[in-house]
């Protein structure tokens, strides 16, 4: 059931400014800028089309349009525009993919939103990334510091041999 928490940007990152570091929101929060570290939700994140992501996320549901290079873990529903490309682990109750929309890395999605808590423990225990996402909501939950996902198939590319912007481009898909 959709909550007022989820229909109110609580926090937003525009256009044009990047956050670096570990976020813990209560309510939802909208990235259409950049992000880099974790985030942590009790409500919905959204990453607009203009949206960056070089973070792990946690929340109860996300609608992804832009970038996120990092594990996502949602313990609803996940939505994933056309466009949206997701570098990382996915694990989620329900998933729904806009055609055009990209996943490279491990996903699973359990149809069961009641015991999802308990699945994205034993998901992301077997995958080693993440584990400041063990931790209840508001704990301190660690380093800031978060590992690259392990992503097969790729290679490190220069970042001056990419059109992407430096902090995009250190991870490019294999031919």
């Amino acid at each position: 059931m959709a909550e007022l928490r989820d229909s109110l940007v609580n926090t937003l990152i525009g256009a044009g400014s990047v956050v670096t570091g570990d976020l813990e929101v209560e309510g939802m929060l909208r990235i259409d800028g950049g992000l880099k570290g974790s985030a942590r939700a009790t409500g919905k994140v959204v990453v607009g089309s203009s949206g960056r992501v070089e973070a792990s996320i946690r929340a109860r549901s996300a609608i992804i349009g832009g970038l996120v290079r990092g594990d996502l873990y949602v313990t609803e529903g996940l939505r994933l525009l056309a466009g949206a490309i997701v570098l990382g682990n996915v694990f989620s109750s329900r998933l729904d993919a806009e055609e055009g929309a990209v996943i490279h890395g491990d996903i699973e999605v359990t149809g069961r939103p009641a015991s999802a808590e308990i699945e994205i423990r034993r998901f992301i225990e077997a995958h080693g990334d993440g584990l400041r996402f063990l931790a209840a909501f508001g704990d301190d939950h660690g380093s800031p510091v978060l590992p690259a996902p392990v992503m097969a198939g790729a290679e490190e590319v220069p970042a001056g041999d990419s059109p992407l912007p430096a902090w995009e481009a250190s991870v490019a898909p294999r031919d």
